[in-house]
């Protein structure tokens, strides 16, 4: 389990990078897949209000990254 900390003397920007930065030190393809998906992710909060049109976006884009790499390490190309 990784160490990392939120810096709070930095903005969301800086610390959002850091965070992805540290995902994919731990798990490359994970990593990826998270910053492939950063825009949706951060999009899920507007003004404060949580989005959850925006969020089931996201869900559903990281859901079908992890079924494309699942069918990828299977070699199936997809046929469970």
């Amino acid at each position: 389990m990784s160490d990392f900390r939120f810096d709070d003397t930095k903005n969301f920007s800086d610390n959002f990078e850091a965070f992805l930065r540290e995902v994919e030190r731990g798990d490359a393809e994970m990593g990826k897949i998270l910053r492939d998906n950063a825009a949706l992710l951060a999009s899920i909060m507007f003004e404060g209000e949580r989005d959850t049109k925006k969020r089931a976006a996201f869900n559903a884009s990281i859901l079908k990254a992890l079924d494309a790499l699942a069918a990828g390490s299977r070699g199936d190309g997809g046929t469970r």
